[in-house]
């Protein structure tokens, strides 16, 4: 939302002074904490006091932990807010005002109870100073200015060049060492240079600064990243857009070390919004859209889906346009989620279905294993296709594998003999192992031609593989079927990282 705060101050003379400050923001956070949007300099106010919050009926407020707010002089810790409100903080006086255009939030802030006299006063009081504690100012400075010199600059340049004062002392915890900057619990003077613990993943060089830092108090160059990371591409096309400005920043202006153990991840949106706020300036010609916020100022999403899957075609399409994917495959998700509906034939009891009864995270825990037809479709979609034999099935393969199949189950029947079957001929119903003759053998091969055309009819209709299926046959005068191939989405947004595990 964008927010304008302004800051009221009486002076002595009677006039109000002014300040307006505008900011972008998810959430209107008041309190003592520096990274708040309303810092509150007062030690009066707790370090986290209350949040503002945009709702669908407006804006409410809500107080953090056990603190309190006084709206319109009531006690509350959660509430709705409207404009003309005031909102008791501690001394400060909050007022909710009508926002100018462009503006979802507009807030006066006063100070309606000062601190008061009493620090001057106690000041006063005071007779205690550095003169009378017998020191020189000029000769303290010069001495904390020197040591400070030489504890952090003189003696880690020479214990890093030299290691003439390393030591080591023993550990209490030796478990706890992959997690330190160093081996055998070394003490280094160069240890107040490090700003914390490296990933997981630099941990086998943690010892050598020199590996990323190849250049005394230069910032870690993009070179010494490509050392190890060839492969990794760039975040643009460098011969598409040639700015300055984009070739000139360093991998490490996001992707910054030093920060845990956890990888490298460009977490923070202000890293992608100086650039994205404005691409034109920095990157002519491109198709992309502006970003700013990701909550509040970023374009719908296009998802890539198949909009022609016999002719192996995608298109990235919003989610304003209601996507509708057509690779070829009829499956109602609705359908499958209702348990009335859903019978397993061979139990004859209905089954509850949900969506991890098909869609298995794989290995990386980032994408889903392939929905597989016998695994996850075939207790319920039985491929036989035999009422005298209805254990026998087809597989789950092309038209003409199953036609194959199909012929070679029936002409097998027709020449081994022993069939059931009244309609079929009186040679078929012979004792197996009996010799056809060259007639019988031509009614064998009708026979099972016949079996053959009725089965497939079944197989490749409506009711069967047309549940799922596109179909196509090829002529009205012949049973040869054809499959349009199914293309289902695996991954619906390949140019960015999507990671299930993380949103589970």
């Amino acid at each position: 939302m964008e927010l304008s705060i302004t800051t009221l101050t009486r002076r002595k003379n009677g006039s109000i002074g002014r300040r307006e400050e505008k900011k972008t923001c998810e959430a209107f956070r008041i309190g003592r904490d520096t990274k708040d949007e309303l810092f509150l300099p007062d030690h009066r106010i707790p370090y986290h006091l209350a949040t503002l919050h945009p709702g669908e009926d407006g804006f409410f407020i809500e107080a953090e932990g056990d603190n309190d707010l006084r709206l319109n002089e009531k006690i509350v810790q959660k509430a709705h807010i409207n404009i003309g409100d005031i909102i008791g903080i501690g001394p400060y006086e909050l007022r909710l005002v009508e926002p100018e255009d462009g503006m979802d939030l507009a807030v006066t802030v006063e100070l309606i109870h000062p601190v008061g006299d009493d620090v001057k006063e106690l000041l006063s009081r005071s007779n205690l100073s550095i003169n009378n504690a017998g020191f020189s100012k000029r000769a303290l400075s010069w001495t904390l200015g020197l040591s400070t010199l030489v504890l952090f600059l003189v003696l880690p340049i020479l214990d890093g060049t030299y290691n003439i004062f390393r030591s080591s002392v023993p550990t209490q915890n030796e478990e706890n060492q992959a997690n330190t900057m160093f081996t055998k619990n070394e003490v280094t003077f160069d240890f107040s240079w490090h700003t914390g613990e490296v990933m997981d993943a630099h941990k086998f060089f943690a010892n050598d600064c020199e590996a990323c830092h190849t250049k005394p108090f230069i910032m870690v160059e993009d070179q010494a990243c490509l050392t190890c990371h060839q492969e990794t591409h760039a975040h643009f096309d460098v011969v598409q857009f040639t700015n300055p400005d984009l070739n000139s920043t360093r991998c490490a202006s996001c992707h910054t070390d030093h920060q845990g153990p956890e990888p490298l991840r460009a977490s923070q949106q202000a890293l992608c919004s100086d650039c994205h706020t404005n691409l034109e300036a920095k990157a002519e010609g491109t198709k992309l859209i502006n970003v700013s916020d990701f909550g509040l100022n970023h374009p719908q999403f296009k998802p890539t889906v198949w909009v022609d899957a016999s002719a192996g075609r995608q298109a990235r399409i919003s989610l304003d346009e209601t996507p509708k994917e057509n690779s070829n495959l009829k499956f109602p998700h609705d359908v499958h989620l209702i348990a009335e509906r859903m019978r397993n034939p061979s139990t004859g009891k209905q089954q509850q279905l949900d969506c991890a009864s098909c869609h298995a995270p794989d290995m990386s825990k980032q994408f889903f294993k392939p929905v597989n037809m016998e695994e996850h479709c075939g207790d319920c979609h039985v491929l036989s296709f035999d009422p005298n034999k209805p254990e026998r099935v087809v597989p789950h393969a092309s038209a003409a594998t199953v036609q194959r199949e199909v012929k070679e189950y029936f002409s097998d029947l027709a020449l081994s003999g022993n069939i059931d079957e009244k309609a079929a001929p009186a040679s078929l119903r012979r004792r197996p192992g009996s010799q056809l003759t060259k007639t019988q053998r031509l009614e064998a091969l009708e026979w099972a031609n016949e079996k053959t055309e009725q089965a497939t009819k079944y197989l490749f209709s409506a009711s069967q593989c047309g549940v799922c299926h596109q179909l196509q046959r090829k002529s009205d005068k012949t049973a040869d079927y054809r499959v349009e191939p199914v293309r289902v989405t695996n991954i619906w947004q390949p140019l960015s990282v999507f990671n299930h595990e993380a949103h589970s």
